[in-house]
């Protein structure tokens, strides 16, 4: 090989080394071909394959029903399911954001707080950072820590990384909820 005026020799592999990985023979019986395509062995199992050639892929596809034992009923509920790709669903207006959505909170009185006292009683006495946690947790002055610790479990079960996809606003989220429930906890808010 020349490259910029210069020869460059070549690097050769030990024979051992460069041969081509062993294939996966055909799981039919008395086929010699390769096992290049998998098939399902229960629909149970995902992680269950067996490997077969093309021809005896194509065999085993046309005599598989996933189905097979289900019920009619129980093959009408997973082809509803199907839909909304097996996951639980509930009715608008009712599911987990419809307590913040029904009674949405203004815990810093942007929108229309009295002028005259700003202050509500409740909250006379408690610093801003106390504030922000309670907001912090959609709560309100005045709650006990039994309360506050209910809270802070519903909203790690919503908000937490693993059940949101790694979806970043979410995890910004959820590390402001374990910082204002550490601070309450910490200075006995409740």
């Amino acid at each position: 090989m020349r490259k910029r005026g210069r020869d460059i020799p070549l690097a050769r592999l030990p024979e051992a080394e460069a041969s081509a990985p062993e294939l996966r023979l055909c799981e039919q019986v008395g086929c010699r071909e390769a096992g290049e395509y998998r098939a399902p062995r229960r629909r149970s199992e995902e992680s269950g394959w067996y490997w077969f050639c093309l021809e005896h892929v194509r065999d085993y596809n046309k005599s598989w029903d996933y189905f097979q034992g289900m019920s009619e009923a129980e093959i009408e509920r997973f082809r509803k399911d199907a839909v909304i790709g097996h996951r639980p669903t509930w009715k608008l207006g009712s599911g987990p954001g419809a307590a913040m959505a029904n009674g949405a909170r203004d815990p810093f009185g942007f929108f229309g707080e009295d002028e005259a006292d700003p202050t509500p009683p409740e909250r006379q006495g408690l610093s801003g950072e106390t504030l922000r946690a309670l907001a912090a947790l959609d709560l309100e002055p005045g709650v006990d820590l039994q309360q506050i610790k209910m809270r802070y479990k519903q909203l790690v079960k919503r908000f937490h990384p693993d059940a949101n996809g790694g979806d970043t606003s979410v995890e910004e989220r959820f590390k402001a909820i374990n910082e204002a429930y550490t601070f309450l906890k910490s200075n006995g808010v409740g």
